[in-house]
């Protein structure tokens, strides 16, 4: 069976009349031929459009792509997913690369946008926000996916099936990557190519607010994914506070002979405050490696 056959591409849109039939068409011409667009409400008759190309349609009942995305998760039973968007910047003829990796016991697949990108594709602001975000995300997680906020994916269903998605919007994407690099599903980097909007439709990810959005989402999914970064973070707060304090009470004290007991209380709390989250962090650290090694051995049993 050709890859393609076990392959259910899903389509998450939202008014995507314009591009949808050239969407699904292309993935038609290129093997697939299961077919799923998960709709948000569309208003301009893209659920007509894609039901007239013979892909399958449903409904969300939730807002936004993530609910989108958790709830086409669980309509699928296909051996693998290529989930990639309708607007038309991501091309079907990426589709085989996606997919071929899976084949050789991949978990995962993302496409890196950066590769070959159309000049109008992005806005320098959107450009310099991508990769800032993609800095954060390699610093926090420790792997470098490229372009983690690719629409484009391919999962071995399996892989996905206890990923415990809950962004509701944009913050799914970097929730997805999260969630693979903790669980150790494995991924690899595919190039692929990234167009401009058809016609300069209307762009639906808000720079500024949704860029807060999958920041505030990498940095709360930090929590479990990588505690050590989370609870350090907020714990070198606390110990260069107590720091900046501390160090005005000793400078009063040796050249102006003033004590500040005040001061000194609340450098002493945020010290200790400091060193009690750096604590929390190790400890939470430790437990998730702990608990890392188990589901790896687990797996490497066949359990």
């Amino acid at each position: 069976m050709k890859i393609q056959e076990m392959t259910c591409v899903l389509i998450p849109t939202l008014n995507e009349v314009e591009t949808i039939e050239a969407v699904i068409e292309g993935f038609y011409q290129n093997g697939f031929q299961d077919i799923l667009v998960i709709d948000g409400g569309s208003v301009d008759g893209t659920c007509e459009k894609a039901e007239q190309k013979g892909a399958r349609v449903a409904i969300q009942s939730g807002i936004g792509k993530g609910n989108a995305v958790i709830e086409a998760f669980q309509l699928i039973e296909s051996d693998i997913i290529l989930m990639v968007d309708g607007d038309g910047t991501y091309l079907p003829e990426d589709g085989l690369n996606m997919v071929k990796p899976l084949e050789n016991g991949v978990d995962h697949t993302i496409g890196n946008r950066f590769h070959d990108m159309g000049p109008d594709a992005m806005t320098p602001l959107n450009r310099v926000g991508n990769r800032l975000i993609n800095i954060l995300f390699s610093k926090v997680n420790g792997e470098d996916f490229k372009d983690v906020l690719s629409g484009y994916h391919a999962f071995r269903t399996d892989a996905v099936e206890d990923l415990f998605l809950t962004s509701e919007g944009f913050g799914i994407e970097i929730e997805l990557g999260i969630r693979c690099s903790s669980r150790g599903i494995s991924t690899e980097v595919v190039p692929i190519s990234y167009r401009a909007r058809v016609n300069n439709s209307f762009a639906k990810l808000n720079p500024i607010k949704d860029g807060v959005i999958i920041i505030k989402t990498l940095y709360k999914l930090a929590q479990t994914s990588n505690p050590l970064f989370y609870f350090g973070m907020i714990g070198m707060a606390g110990l260069l506070t107590g720091c900046i304090i501390g160090g005005y009470a000793i400078f009063e004290w040796l050249y102006r002979d003033e004590i500040h007991q005040v001061i000194i209380m609340i450098g002493a709390f945020f010290l200790l405050f400091g060193s009690q989250f750096m604590m929390l962090g190790i400890l939470s650290e430790t437990i998730l490696e702990l608990h890392r090694e188990k589901r790896n051995s687990i797996k490497r049993d066949g359990f």
